[in-house]
């Protein structure tokens, strides 16, 4: 027993002891960018083909949305469910799936943000 009192731990040579904060160069985070760099080229918010209802299949489909979440959409106005997509060249972005932990949350958050301003 070495010392007085409880346990000692002992260290193999070389070996330091880490902290807990650590490096974030390099992480993939879930921030609002989240963490992958924007397509060279396509500006934000320009996603869509021009066919509003293949459009709104597809964000609801790419974004792996419930029913719930696909029901509140698509019994919105259509410039209000192309705000909510993105495609009205407004700040919201199209692909949310590998971007946010909850496209779900996300996409409501954008519905009640609009239901709030009428």
């Amino acid at each position: 027993r070495e010392g007085s009192g409880g346990r000692q731990r002992r260290r193999a040579a070389g070996h330091e002891r880490r902290g807990r904060s650590r490096s974030r160069r390099g992480s993939c985070s879930r921030g609002r960018r989240g963490g992958r760099p924007s397509s060279a080229g396509q500006p934000i918010g320009s996603y869509g083909t021009g066919d509003h209802r293949m459009d709104l299949d597809s964000f609801i489909n790419k974004n792996q949305l419930e029913a719930r979440v696909a029901h509140a959409l698509r019994t919105m106005s259509t410039e209000e469910q192309k705000k909510v997509m993105g495609t009205d060249g407004g700040e919201n972005s199209f692909l949310l799936i590998d971007r946010v932990k909850s496209p779900n949350a996300v996409v409501m958050s954008r519905i009640r943000k609009l239901e709030g301003l009428r």
